[in-house]
């Protein structure tokens, strides 16, 4: 992935100013209406962006699909590309099948044309399996739990994987603990950069929903493939595996089966999705 021509990509998609403006193919708005979720429709002009400038010998990972309206708008115009999604369906509202079900009713109505590939668990430990994706991954955007340790460890367990030049989309990034945590990453890995920022101006923005930053990736001798996992994102991985992610986990079946830990859980855990529970 040329990290620039996604960035001019990105500026052709809007009408002006991408911070103000919106996107000029109106596809993009009508899915943000049609289909359950919480991308906003300039959002999703930017991942369409990423994925129709990314060569085809790459590939596009995402975590944290939800009902799948980020890659419905992903795939738009693109056939030739493969297109992977993670999601362990265990988020609050999204207990049980039923998101799932609904996932790929609108991946069949929206994205029939497109190579996209289902994989099912959690991201952390998903990415330590050899051969979980089979090229580069040229375009990750991460959608996932909205903690500073997860979103650390979102960008040290992707590291493997990426291009040897890479675009990173990191959602919700206007919340303080997601883009400190990627500010945090990028001043210990100088292979990494933030290359545009829209942030929201309020919680929930009709343009930028809850900020959506765009951060790069370029391989260099210190992060050569088959280079051993640094100890800042190891430690990391070890204590999210044995006590953070298991524990979420408990709280989301909790959280199930007894609605009134509701206001508890948006003051401990405030992502989008845990602003919108259905206490009903």
């Amino acid at each position: 992935m040329r990290v620039e021509e996604f960035l001019a990509e990105v500026d052709r998609a809007f009408d002006g100013d991408p911070r103000t403006s919106a996107p000029r193919d109106p596809r993009f708005v009508g899915i943000a209406e049609s289909v359950n979720g919480y991308t906003s429709a300039n959002e999703l002009a930017v991942l369409n962006a990423a994925a129709r400038v990314m060569p085809v010998d790459e590939c596009y990972l995402e975590v944290g699909s939800y009902k799948g309206r980020s890659m419905c708008a992903a795939v738009q115009d693109v056939d030739d590309k493969t297109f992977y999604v993670v999601e362990n369906y265990l988020e609050f509202g999204m207990q049980g099948r039923a998101a799932r079900v609904e996932l790929e009713r609108n991946l069949a109505t929206y994205a029939a044309h497109a190579d996209v590939r289902l994989i099912e668990g959690n991201c952390f430990a998903l990415l330590r399996r050899p051969g979980i994706v089979d090229r580069p991954v040229g375009v990750y955007f991460y959608d996932g739990e909205h903690t500073g340790l997860s979103h650390y460890l979102a960008l040290g367990i992707i590291e493997p994987w990426l291009a040897d030049e890479a675009i990173i989309l990191v959602d919700d990034a206007s919340y303080p603990m997601v883009s400190g945590a990627h500010e945090e990453f990028i001043a210990r890995h100088p292979q990494w950069r933030v290359e545009r920022r829209w942030d929201a101006e309020v919680n929930g923005d009709p343009r930028w929903a809850n900020g959506l930053h765009a951060l790069s990736f370029r391989r260099d001798a210190a992060t050569a493939r088959g280079s051993a996992e640094s100890w800042d994102v190891r430690w990391r991985r070890l204590a999210y595996l044995a006590s953070l992610g298991p524990g979420q986990k408990a709280a989301w079946k909790a959280i199930h089966h007894f609605p009134g830990l509701i206001p508890l859980a948006k003051t401990l855990y405030p992502s989008k999705k845990a602003s919108q529970i259905d206490p009903g």
